[in-house]
């Protein structure tokens, strides 16, 4: 029991570390140059948090019996999940809201979450030591940087940040990791990893196409102040997909 205890202690701990990205709302110094920075750092991010996700599922896929009842889940649990976000009129509009661009992040990640705490849950129950410790430190980097993601939308912004709105969305990203690992304390299952995996896979692929979309209309607006702005997105995004990837591996 006190494991138990522990093991959900820590998994607060792993899902509220995406706060550490909050700090750079509150920059006051917001050029231009520092959004296209900050939003190409998100899209890279998210695109390693894709290619780490497609990485998990391919692995239970390369382990079960049921390789085809496994694909028509994330299959399904993939097109519900794109099928939500691009079904109202307003979510098919390039020029989206910052609020709802960081709201979508924050969903996206908060599925991912989830798989993570069931898998740091199940650990846990099963008093894995050695994958426990390792789970506790990865989830917690890797956390970190996927604040970011859920910041860099209202970066910036024009109508100011909205306190209440902004730790509800990193609130919505992290806690996920706790409801997971409260699940996983008591059960494990693949079928949910790849379901919800799947989940996030769709809410990030959406997200990193808006993001993309809304960084590129910066960068046409930057000619004067940077030379090539489309280079200069590339790298960021560049820069924030070796950031991602160290973060996880270091």
């Amino acid at each position: 029991m006190i494991n138990a205890y522990l093991t959900v202690a820590l998994s607060l701990v792993i899902g509220l570390s995406v706060f550490a990205s909050m700090p750079i709302l509150f920059n006051k110094k917001t050029s231009l140059r520092r959004m296209l920075i900050f939003n190409s750092a998100a899209i890279g991010i998210l695109i390693f948090l894709l290619i780490d996700i497609y990485g998990n599922v391919a692995a239970i896929f390369g382990s079960s019996t049921l390789p085809n009842t496994y694909e028509l889940v994330f299959v399904v649990g993939f097109a519900l999940s794109f099928v939500f976000f691009i079904y109202p009129r307003e979510s098919r509009d390039p020029d989206e809201s910052p609020k709802r661009s960081s709201m979508l992040a924050a969903v996206g990640i908060g599925f991912q979450n989830l798989t993570e705490g069931l898998v740091f849950g199940s650990a846990g129950a099963a008093s894995l030591g050695t994958i426990y410790i390792i789970s506790l430190i990865g989830f917690s980097l890797q956390n970190m940087t996927e604040g970011f993601p859920i910041a860099a939308p209202l970066f910036g912004s024009k109508d100011g940040i909205d306190k209440k709105f902004i730790t509800g969305a990193f609130l919505l990203g992290g806690l996920p990791t706790v409801i997971g690992t409260l699940i996983g304390l008591v059960y494990y299952s693949s079928m949910f990893i790849i379901f919800f995996d799947a989940m996030a896979s769709a809410a990030i692929l959406y997200i990193v196409l808006v993001l993309f979309h809304v960084n590129m209309k910066k960068a046409a607006a930057a000619t004067k102040e940077i030379s090539d702005p489309a280079l200069f997105t590339y790298a960021g995004i560049l820069a924030g997909f070796v950031i991602a990837f160290l973060v996880n591996y270091i």
